[in-house]
């Protein structure tokens, strides 16, 4: 939209306060170069009577709100604002001014949906922000729909921060919000472990969006496990573009080491470090095949399927009880309550290269002696040892008594492919 005047907010505003905007229900004012001030004054014009919401979803987003944002404060703390308000994206070059609005939100009683998604600050929220967030959290009577999601661009990163893990410990004490809107916030396991915290005390929310927050198999196995004794929530998702992006993330490191390795007697220094730090530690000289890469992928999958079953399970059972059509008394000691054990994608990995059987390394497998014939064989693995015997022995004269084929009978080196740990792997998916 284009920039708008001073003339023109006045007409809006005298519009806002006349008996002819009754019937308004929905206005929207996205990128006007709006400054804080301006926004404060439409706030007060659709305002009737302080403390008494105006039934009006006011967006005002991608707006210069930072510059006059003490008029919003005073509006929001003075209760006349509209019932809902989004300004997303909106840029605060410094924190203290984005954490007064959330300190005046604490007390509100006029806004029952609020939307500050994808606000950029300029580092991750400090902790005098989370503190301000957590006790709007906790205090808040009124909000109803919260979205505080971030953003991942391939140009811009906005969310919160580490920070944001703890303040969600805040919604256990919160008996208003019901629906939650958390995505692109990076939580990962550790936020998924407080949000499952978060579940197995509120009985308020029902919606929670918590896609896009490199959550593993263990982070949605926890959340699953959560739900089992929650009664409220009716949506949940299953997390499949984290389960892509897991996904993604065991076929780089399984499917590159044994590029890496092959030929340099192991695993690169690099690349071993690079795997220690997702928690991963490997025996000597791994070299997994490209069948290996999509056994494991199968694993992950498959464990992944069963959590989401489970969790659709929970949500059917939670959407009977809210339409009256069942009660949870029925289903406290329903075997479906029993939490699974949480296993990570990492964890796979790591079974699945540790357990590994070793490969034969041959750089120069067969060395020739002057005069023709094997005279010397070189292998790495030691558990090979048995076919140089076999070697020698087939020159051995036919007076041992022993044929060529017996020679074979009596030495069978085991040998073991992948699939068939794969198929022993426990299942720790319930």
């Amino acid at each position: 939209m284009q920039q708008v005047n001073e003339k023109t907010l006045d007409a809006i505003s005298t519009y806002l306060a006349s008996d002819l905007s009754d019937c308004l229900y929905y206005l929207q004012m996205d990128q006007c170069h709006l400054t804080g001030a301006d926004v404060a004054i439409l706030m007060r014009s659709m305002s009737r009577n302080a403390g008494e919401a105006r039934n009006l979803h006011l967006i005002v987003s991608a707006n210069r709100l930072e510059k006059g944002v003490s008029e919003i404060v005073k509006a929001i703390e003075e209760n006349r604002t509209p019932s809902h308000l989004t300004m997303r994206m909106v840029e605060y070059q410094t924190e203290s001014r984005f954490r007064q609005l959330l300190q005046a939100l604490r007390q509100n009683t006029t806004i029952r949906s609020l939307d500050i998604s994808k606000t950029s600050l300029p580092y991750d929220a400090g902790d005098e922000t989370c503190e301000a967030l957590q006790l709007l959290f906790e205090d808040n009577e009124k909000l109803e729909e919260l979205d505080i999601s971030g953003e991942h661009a391939h140009l811009e990163i906005a969310r919160f921060g580490i920070g944001l893990n703890f303040t969600l410990n805040g919604l256990k004490k919160n008996k208003a919000l019901k629906v939650l809107k958390i995505e692109y916030q990076n939580l990962g396991l550790e936020g998924a472990n407080t949000l499952s915290s978060v579940l197995e005390e509120n009985e308020t929310l029902t919606h929670i969006f918590c896609d896009h927050n490199d959550i593993n198999l263990q982070g949605f196995t926890v959340l699953v496990n959560a739900m089992a004794n929650n009664f409220s929530v009716v949506s949940m998702p299953l997390m499949l573009d984290d389960q892509s992006e897991a996904v993604k993330r065991m076929t780089s490191a399984i499917g590159g080491i044994a590029s890496l390795s092959k030929g340099h007697g192991g695993v690169k220094h690099s690349v071993r470090r690079t795997l220690n730090t997702l928690g991963m530690h490997l025996k000597e000289n791994p070299l997994p095949t490209p069948q290996d890469v999509e056994q494991a992928i199968q694993i992950l999958n498959s464990r992944w399927q069963r959590q989401g079953e489970r969790l659709m399970e929970f949500l059917d059972r939670n959407q009977k009880i809210a339409a009256g059509l069942e009660t949870r008394e029925g289903y406290l000691s329903d075997d479906t309550l029993r939490p699974t054990t949480a296993s990570s994608d990492m964890g796979i990995m790591e079974h699945v290269l540790s357990n590994m059987t070793p490969r034969v390394e041959r750089t120069n497998p067969v060395d020739m002696a002057q005069g023709g014939g094997i005279g010397r064989l070189t292998i790495n693995d030691e558990n090979e040892k048995g076919r140089v015997e076999h070697s020698e022995r087939e020159r051995e004269p036919a007076a041992s008594g022993r044929s060529r084929s017996e020679s074979q009978r009596t030495i069978s080196t085991p040998i073991f492919e992948l699939g068939d740990l794969l198929l022993n792997l426990p299942e720790t998916g319930g």
